[in-house]
């Protein structure tokens, strides 16, 4: 398969930024209306989740969640204060009641994304597929200029 044309890259783009912030705003109202916690929080006490212990560097964290250090402390200090979880000096690393909430959250974004996906009928193998090309354009570090400011 060729690479897209800037003008289809930028559609593709454009689309998927809509779609990220439409699911963005579903999982919003749903984990607040249920779990009194946003996208953002779920997805931090999901990165916490995946670590022994529940335990991470806050640099590690940060990377984890394509933030700022900076941005991610501001995060830390309501979880923190409700007994999320626990700062340490330069880690991060959930509570029991963190550890709960996530399992109980996880079945609210599981049911507000599944409805979100049926709608495409993926089979088990284009699933894997676009799976797989998501966690590549997630991963993707490079920064393109484009060729009208290269000089």
């Amino acid at each position: 398969m060729s690479r897209p044309t800037d003008p289809q890259a930028l559609h593709l783009g454009l689309a998927l930024a809509r779609s990220h912030a439409r699911q963005q705003q579903r999982l919003d109202e749903h984990l607040g209306m249920w779990h009194g916690i946003g996208q953002a929080d779920f997805l931090l006490l999901d990165a916490l989740s995946r670590f022994p212990h529940g335990r991470l560097s806050t640099l590690a964290l940060a990377k984890q969640l394509h933030c700022p250090p900076s941005a991610l402390v501001r995060q830390l200090l309501p979880l923190e204060k409700t007994g999320l979880l626990a700062r340490e000096t330069g880690a991060v690393q959930g509570r029991a009641a963190g550890r709960q909430l996530h399992a109980e959250a996880s079945q609210t974004v599981g049911a507000v994304c599944g409805k979100a996906w049926s709608a495409l009928r993926l089979d088990g193998d284009a699933f894997d597929t676009l799976l797989s090309q998501l966690d590549a354009v997630a991963a993707d570090t490079g920064h393109a200029t484009p060729a009208v400011h290269a000089r």
